[in-house]
């Protein structure tokens, strides 16, 4: 099967694969823009739900959109907000309901009592007020271990609220008339590792008509590996000519594996998160020596913790592979130095080199289709 190089939003290419880091809040933490660029970072996701509940959208939207309240030059998506009803929702009941009218959150991002409604045409006039480059449909994510009568809902949720979705869209494009910049609108396949409602959902989506469709739900196996043999069933079940996202997806050999099995867009808040948690990705091998494609994906990285004692005075750098502002420039006792002390310069380095990681593993993966 062809893999799909590129796509085309307004004048900006949009090279596949891409990895865009979470910033949720509309914040990398720690990071600026700058920072952010020199690591090779293309684009960002944001959350619509947080964000409509920390600001008010409408001055965001005053503000020019998201990217420009960020002066973010970059490309950017608008998560639906599903999401949320795994993470806060069916982890929480306390955090809001869940109807087929769409979804009633009863606190703010900072936990805060605060309510906001959003149902699929709320999600989509927040996403367009926010003006990012890739909206995402609203969709009904089950929690972890759901029961099958739990799935039937969610697949048969997803679908009516992605159609609700598409509709609001096109209310929204001539409302708001769009002349140079369409955003693309995705839609979530949901329904679990039950292929049977995995492909009825994805049909009825295809159906609909979406720019590209997402990975959705829960993506790990019952022994905590990425679940391969559902990724792969989605992805057949999809036009081969549309952008397929690997919602959460996730650690540097998921996404090589994701990739191999024809996904495009990768999201995850772990390189981020880990880097503020003292938990460094390094390279075992030089990365523009190994054939990416044919070698064990999860032997080709390794942990680095740099607030280890044996650190304290090693001179090296973190990962002699890397060309980052931290391998480039300090050495791993000075890493330590700064994590010990507590200082916020530790949370800037570490960040800058995971995300480094992860855009030099999207460079190398799309010279492999080049």
């Amino acid at each position: 099967m062809p893999y799909l190089k590129q796509i085309k939003i307004g004048k900006k290419i949009l090279r596949f694969p891409v990895y865009f880091p979470d910033a949720t809040r509309g914040v990398i933490r720690s990071l600026d823009n700058r920072d952010l660029l020199e690591a090779g970072i293309e684009g960002l996701i944001l959350n619509p739900y947080h964000l409509m509940s920390l600001l008010k959208t409408k001055t965001i939207k005053k503000l020019g959109g998201i990217k420009a309240y960020m002066n973010w030059p970059g490309l950017a998506i608008t998560d639906s907000g599903g999401w949320q009803l795994l993470s806060l929702i069916y982890k929480d009941r306390s955090f809001g309901r869940v109807t087929d009218e769409g979804v009633v959150f009863y606190k703010g991002s900072l936990g805060e009592k605060q309510k906001h409604v959003l149902t699929p045409e709320r999600s989509i006039q927040v996403q367009m007020d926010l003006k990012a480059d890739i909206l995402i449909c609203l969709d009904d994510c089950p929690r972890k271990h759901p029961s099958i009568e739990e799935l039937e809902t969610s697949v048969r949720r997803t679908i009516d609220w992605a159609r609700r979705c598409k509709t609001e869209y096109e209310k929204q494009l001539k409302k708001r008339r769009f002349t140079e910049v369409r955003p693309l609108l995705l839609a979530v396949v949901q329904g679990g590792s039950d292929k049977k409602l995995r492909r009825e959902c994805a049909r009825e989506l295809v159906k609909i008509g979406f720019d590209g469709y997402g990975w959705g739900g829960w993506t790990a196996n019952k022994k905590g590996n990425l679940d391969l043999d559902t990724a792969r069933f989605i992805v057949a079940q999809l036009p081969e000519n549309k952008p397929k996202f690997a919602l959460g997806v996730g650690y540097p050999w998921d996404i090589i594996n994701s990739f191999k099995v024809g996904y495009h867009i990768f999201d995850c808040v772990i390189p981020t998160r880990e880097a503020r948690h003292k938990r460094l990705y390094v390279w075992t091998k030089d990365p523009n020596r190994v054939n990416i494609l044919k070698t064990n994906s999860r032997k080709l990285f390794r942990f680095f913790y740099p607030d280890k004692a044996k650190y304290r005075a090693d001179s090296k750098r973190v990962d002699q592979f890397c060309d980052c502002r931290l391998c480039q420039n300090h050495s791993r006792a000075y890493l330590h130095h700064l994590f010990k002390i507590g200082d916020s310069l530790a949370w800037r380095l570490s960040t800058i080199h995971n995300l480094r990681i992860y855009s030099k593993l999207i460079e190398i993966l799309r010279k492999s289709v080049s």
